[in-house]
């Protein structure tokens, strides 16, 4: 399996865009039509995945909207993976979960996400340090994205937090975070990126500054109200840019997934203006 860094390098050489897909089949918004499938959660990802799939730098499915259903919904969170995989190979396939467990419990979810669903990469957690994080690292196969800034008003309760009696350097706990994901970045040779939420573009950039190395995954624009241009600019082009119900919940009827597929077409056209002029 590439690696993380490998497979961006070979997906952004292709598109010149940073568009991320996100899959959130929240059941409530599911056009009718598709409830009445058989798997609606698969087939309305299906539709969404084969709307967007030419202009996706990856696509991040969030095993929550489908974890709701139990076995039924996990069966259909496999097969939307295993449709990506074998349709769309050269995508990166981020699967969010956000998990945040310690030694044979991570080796766990590292051999189910890595070895049984082939994902590129999982969102982790850190709050428990780096043996959090280093059994997805040693298991050699896939990449993680660490949670670092997020885009929730209430991550400054934790993420803004100033250890007075360690000397944590720049400052800020999310900081520290972002120093220890270029750490391990360079230690396991580009398998470690980070999440910086796109409605806090300005400390995007300051935390781009301090880690020219990572590769970040950004959340918050789009229905969440990030401004496009703001953030590639504080960004750079080393992102993974995702908009979730800003494509995939454009229409209720039977042209959602053309739906989705116009404004995932004009997300790609606007950063590839983007980048070519200020990246």
């Amino acid at each position: 399996m590439l690696s993380l860094e490998n497979k961006y390098t070979n997906r952004f050489s292709a598109l010149q865009s940073l568009l991320t897909v996100g899959l959130d089949p929240e059941w409530e918004k599911l056009p009718d039509i598709i409830k009445k499938e058989k798997d609606p959660f698969f087939q309305f990802c299906k539709q969404i995945i084969d709307a967007t799939g030419e202009f996706a730098l990856g696509f991040k499915p969030n095993i929550a909207f489908f974890e709701r259903f139990g076995w039924e919904g996990i069966r259909q969170f496999e097969l939307v993976i295993e449709y990506i995989r074998k349709n769309f190979p050269d995508s990166i396939i981020i699967a969010d979960a956000k998990r945040g467990d310690l030694g044979n419990t991570a080796k766990e979810y590292a051999m189910y996400y890595f070895d049984r669903l082939n994902v590129d990469v999982l969102t982790v957690s850190p709050y428990m340090g780096r043996d959090t994080i280093t059994p997805y690292l040693e298991h050699d196969r896939g990449s993680v994205f660490i949670l670092c800034l997020t885009s929730n008003p209430s991550a400054i309760e934790f993420q803004k937090w100033k250890d007075k009696e360690h000397d944590i350097v720049p400052g800020y706990l999310h900081q520290a975070v972002a120093k220890l994901s270029t750490e391990l970045n360079r230690e396991y040779k580009g398998r470690v990126g980070i999440v910086t939420g796109g409605t806090r573009p300005s400390e995007i950039g300051l935390i781009r500054e301090e880690n020219p190395e990572l590769l970040f995954l950004i959340p918050g624009f789009g229905a969440q109200g990030g401004d496009l241009e703001e953030i590639i600019q504080n960004s750079g082009k080393r992102a993974f840019i995702n908009s979730s119900r800003g494509i995939h919940f454009l229409s209720s009827g039977l042209d959602f997934a053309e739906k989705a597929h116009d404004r995932a077409k004009e997300i790609h056209n606007s950063m590839k203006k983007i980048l070519s002029m200020s990246v």
